[in-house]
């Protein structure tokens, strides 16, 4: 015998307050020693392939999860195989070792560091579960044809119990390799397993001219057996209920006596059904997913693509299973309903066969199981998220208890950027300091909680109190003490993009002030300023600034904060327009549409918006000219109206100003005049409106507009109106 074995990568120390190492609660075939299906963890919510490992070979056998490895054999193959028993670690796929001695379609069963499981040649074989050596192994099945031992070994106080199908005999082994008994039935399906509930072992074997269920107790006394026609399953067990299929009916037998409680007609397989909240998950021969109540009554039905004999697993609301056909497929079913969660089929080339008989295994939020590829396929989408973030100078307050400050540059941050829009996230203001407790409502459970590694180490601070640098890739990861970020079961990878940019915005001014007080002073400033553009960005993005009147008189308002960011001795703040340093302070400079401004923070005279350590960068819409009133004289008819249009300019140039309307009765009236304005100024001017003697009379609504010249007639700037002109 080989003994092939690969080394497990180490993982990285994580602190936290006080943790344990996660434990699988089950460690057999179909979860439980009941083989109910009703494993406790969470299963995949997509169809999204998390690893695969290349077996050869098929893979009926179901995989079985114990410890952070999944143990499964393969058997007959396509072509070239490579036979052997694998221990595969859970969370990266990587084969830990292979014992090639060892192959078949039986399930093991772990049971503290040793591994029970049946193989082709006709042995139950003991292996140790740390390096796949054999310990010890006995030949049970003396006929083993084609399947050898495929009953999957139970493990129940301290006993090992394992039926050979040629015989129809339960057999009972000590972890030593000892028979204590055994009870022979003459004939056994092939792939039966016993089960065990309430001190009784159950399992199927021949009687009179077809199958039943036998109940022993542990010493292999016969407490009752159930005739039940022809079988190829195993019984689950539940709620003092023994369910198992037959070829042509479910049962469901009242495990205390035999007696049979209830059954319905149905075309059973080698599956065994789930049962889990009263509910019965059961597949058929005719390719449906059948749910039934604890009554027996059909509560839904679901059509497969094909025959069922992987055994159906249930989870946290959802029922895994897959099909027995040439391109086998796994379905994730709403456990209420029967609708379909998600799917996925295998893809054989022409002429091959990709069946599933074995069944899902849940484990962490993945799914694990075999196929006729030769492939062992986990499920699960193990990164929440991944992709770049932007981080700018400042500080952010978050809206917890304390309402705690940290700093942008931080690992902290980093994962609160990255949340937006796409992910929530809790963080609680702790006497240790801030932790994250949830991500994407994943919260703490068990042993699990979320940590963080900043370029695949672990720091020794909390992540608020991490400083970033450019390029960094922070990761926050779901997994209990001693599991690396990539064994975690989730994952949120961050890459840290860092700008000097605050903010970058674009406001919208219009001609008019606003008020900035200074201590008990207070200055009218023009909108259309510099500053003007710094007051509605702050506005608009929620920061605050300060001005200095010290200068006023001389210079204008100085700007000595912006968000809460103060000038110190020589460096302070600065802006340019257009690349431009103007010559005067910002309430005094006039900006227009399509000027950029840029607020930088300069540690010297030399800085610019690319070196400096902070910047703000805004850009000006502004329409070239606005409409501040519009009114208008009455008029007779043969004469003229005047409409007066105040106007400011944004942009200098030549304008032409239209007033016209009509009434009641679909008349019009018009009138036209052209003026050149200069930057921000503003004046009223007339527009003649003739008054045809051949319109009616009445009132006209009438409306003020204006164009630039060059884009007269297409392009109207700014309107305003109606106002009523009386034509008598």
């Amino acid at each position: 015998m080989e003994i092939k074995s690969k080394l497990i990568s180490g993982f990285v120390t994580i602190f936290v307050l006080s943790l344990a190492i996660a434990s699988v609660s089950a460690s057999t075939f179909h979860y439980g020693l009941a083989r109910d299906g009703n494993f406790s963890d969470s299963g995949p919510k997509t169809s999204e392939i998390f690893f695969e490992v290349e077996l050869t070979g098929l893979i009926d056998a179901s995989p079985v999860v114990d410890g952070n490895a999944v143990y499964v054999s393969n058997w007959y193959g396509w072509g070239d195989w490579n036979p052997g028993f694998y221990s595969i670690d859970a969370l990266t796929g990587d084969v830990l070792w292979v014992n090639e001695q060892l192959n078949g379609s039986s399930s093991a069963a772990i049971a503290n560091d040793r591994i029970f499981v049946g193989s082709l040649d006709g042995y139950l074989n003991c292996l140790n579960k740390s390096t796949g050596e054999i310990i010890w192994r006995v030949k049970i099945e003396k006929n083993p044809e084609w399947w050898g031992v495929a009953s999957s070994p139970l493990v129940y106080n301290s006993t090992v119990y394992v039926v050979t199908f040629s015989d129809g005999t339960l057999h009972a082994f000590d972890f030593d390799g000892n028979e204590k008994w055994n009870f022979s039935t003459g004939l056994s399906p092939h792939y039966t397993s016993p089960s065990a509930y309430d001190n009784k072992i159950f399992f199927v074997g021949e009687k009179g001219d077809g199958m039943a269920v036998y109940c022993l107790n542990e010493s292999g006394g016969m407490l009752w057996s159930t005739e039940i026609g022809n079988t190829e399953s195993s019984p689950a067990v539940a709620d003092g209920l023994v369910i198992i299929p037959s070829s042509n009916r479910l049962y469901a037998i009242n495990a205390s006596d035999g007696n049979v409680t209830w059954s319905v007609p149905m075309q059973g397989t080698m599956s065994i059904p789930a049962i889990a909240h009263g509910k019965i998950f059961a597949g058929t021969k005719d390719g449906y997913l059948v749910c039934l109540d604890e009554n027996g009554t059909v509560e839904w039905t679901f059509a497969a693509n094909g025959k069922i004999d992987s055994s159906p697993a249930y989870v946290d609301g959802v029922v895994y299973f897959a099909t027995n056909v040439q391109n086998g497929t796994i379905y994730a079913l709403n456990a209420t309903n029967g609708a379909v969660l998600w799917s996925y089929s295998l893809n054989p080339p022409e002429g091959f066969y990709y069946n599933i008989m074995s069944s899902p295994y849940i484990y962490d939020g993945r799914l694990y199981i075999g196929a006729d590829d030769g492939k062992l396929r986990c499920f699960a989408k193990q990164i929440l998220w991944e992709g770049e973030v932007q981080l700018s100078p400042g500080n952010r307050t978050l809206n917890i208890s304390g309402t705690p400050e940290i700093d942008n540059f931080t690992a902290l941050s980093a994962l609160l950027e990255a949340a937006k829009g796409n992910f929530n996230v809790t963080v609680l203001n702790t006497a240790w300091g801030l932790f994250v407790s949830s991500i994407a409502d994943v919260e703490p459970e068990n042993d699990y909680y979320w940590f963080y590694v900043v370029n695949g180490e672990m720091p020794s601070v909390g992540a608020a109190e991490y400083t970033v640098e450019e390029n960094d890739v922070v990761e926050f990861f779901f997994a209990p003490w001693g599991v690396s970020h990539e064994k975690a079961r989730y994952r949120v990878i961050i890459h840290v993009n860092l700008t000097n940019v605050l903010y970058k915005t674009s406001v919208s001014l219009y001609p008019g002030n606003f008020t900035v007080s200074v201590g008990a002073n207070s200055y009218s400033v023009g909108n259309l300023t510099a500053l003007g553009a710094l007051d509605s960005a702050s506005k608009k993005e929620g920061f605050s600034y300060e001005v200095s009147d010290s200068y006023y008189d001389s210079f204008g308002l100085l700007v000595t904060s912006i968000a809460g960011v103060e000038n110190q001795g020589f460096a302070g703040w600065m802006y340019q327009v257009n690349d431009v340093v103007p010559s005067v302070a910002a309430d005094r400079y006039a900006v227009k549409n399509g000027d950029v401004v840029w607020w930088y923070y300069s540690t010297s005279m030399n800085d610019t918006p690319k070196t400096a350590q902070a910047v703000i960068e805004v850009v000006i819409n502004a329409p070239d000219v606005t409409i501040n009133s519009l009114s208008i004289t009455n008029a007779q008819r043969g004469g003229n109206a005047t409409a007066t249009i105040n106007i400011t300019a944004v942009t200098p140039g030549w304008y032409v100003l239209v007033a016209s309307g009509v009434n009641a009765n679909g008349d019009y009236i018009a009138g036209i005049s052209t003026v050149r304005l200069e930057q921000a100024e503003s004046v009223s001017v007339p527009v003649i409106i003739p008054i045809p003697a051949q319109v009616s009379e009445g009132t006209y609504n009438i409306y003020g507009g204006i164009y630039k010249l060059s884009s007269y007639p297409d392009t109207l700037i700014s309107y305003k109106g109606p106002v009523s002109c009386e034509v008598s």
